[in-house]
């Protein structure tokens, strides 16, 4: 088939980028790179001298079989997009059970830390009353000194885990945004529930290796049987992102998460803060709800919300830390909605 100039141009073009694709393929467990450069070198052939294209036997030849091209880089694409998300959540998995794993060594060192503690103040005890001084003397030293020992050891270790964490925070993050398509919740473009589950019990896991303290806010919309009544379904779509945005403007800070884990309740999971600032953030989101102009067709939507947060308590399990925050909401609505209520 005759080209003029221009053509040539994007005929050769078009073939070098096939052929740079394949160049650069992944080589996947069940997509060999070797394979797919042949592939993708033979169609760059077939663009720019009409050989016949791979699985192409009987087409007509000097024809090009562009449709097929475009099946044929489409089918890939979809298949590697397929084992990339599938080796990335692999990958994610072993981080979380490296880190669980982690969390549990920490916690049963701490348990034995205890119980040697104890034993050296009963010893403590029982050579303090003994009668010659000098036994007393050497033996309250020698207990100062092995406590003074394990306290150099903890505050080593705590500092060697908060490294830790900070590596194994930022892996997670980035393995989390690989995947991310598949873990938010189509209306808001947050989080689903899942995700909220998962990371609940990531938040729990990390937050024992760090000295930071990790909040729990569950934000829920106070009008949502009025607006499905008046405005019906959409009406409810339009009150639920208006306050999904309003979480994201406000909760902003690398590492917070948001997601929507009921209809008309989102769920937000925040790290390194003290009391003052969860307070203020919560009142923040709260005014910010109340100040905004949501129009849905010619209605004019005011919307308030109830807001309860609870801190992690060291020990404590992802549903209990969640139940807490579940009756900080609670409170918050018998007060009238529009408030604000942290878990004591």
């Amino acid at each position: 088939m005759p080209h003029d100039a221009s053509g040539d141009d994007v005929v050769d073009a078009l073939a070098a980028v096939l052929r740079d694709f394949g160049s650069y393929a992944f080589d996947l467990p069940r997509q060999d790179a070797r394979r797919t450069a042949a592939l993708f070198e033979r169609w760059s052939q077939h663009v720019v001298a009409g050989v016949e294209p791979p699985g192409g036997a009987g087409k007509t030849l000097g024809r090009r079989d562009y449709p097929g091209l475009r099946r044929a880089f489409r089918q890939h694409r979809e298949a590697e997009r397929t084992e990339m998300t599938q080796v990335q959540d692999s990958l994610r998995d072993v981080v979380w059970a490296f880190v669980g794993g982690l969390s549990r060594v920490v916690t049963e060192d701490a348990a034995d830390d205890v119980s040697v503690r104890s034993s050296l103040s009963q010893l403590s005890s029982r050579l303090g009353a003994s009668s010659p001084d000098e036994l007393r003397a050497a033996a309250l030293e020698a207990v100062s000194q092995v406590q003074s020992v394990f306290e150099a050891r903890r505050e080593r270790r705590q500092s060697h885990l908060d490294a830790l964490a900070q590596k194994l925070e930022a892996l997670g993050t980035q393995l989390e945004l690989a995947r991310k398509e598949d873990t938010l919740d189509p209306l808001t473009q947050l989080y689903n529930r899942r995700s909220f589950d998962e990371q609940l019990a990531r938040t729990v896991e990390l937050a024992s290796l760090r000295a930071g303290g990790a909040a729990l806010l569950l934000v829920e919309l106070d009008q949502a049987p009025q607006v499905a009544s008046a405005h019906g379904p959409k009406g409810s779509d339009a009150a639920v992102v208006a306050v999904s945005h309003a979480c994201v403007r406000v909760f902003k800070r690398k590492g917070d998460f948001v997601a929507r884990a009921r209809p008309e309740v989102l769920a937000v999971l925040l790290r390194d803060l003290d009391g003052a600032e969860l307070g203020a953030l919560a009142e923040k989101l709260r005014a910010h709800v109340a100040a905004l102009e949501v129009m849905h067709r010619d209605a004019r939507l005011t919307l308030t919300v109830s807001v309860g947060a609870a801190f992690w308590a060291r020990g404590e399990a992802g549903p209990a830390w969640l139940e807490r925050a579940e009756q900080a909401l609670r409170a918050a609505q018998q007060r009238g909605r529009n408030a604000v209520v942290v878990a004591p």
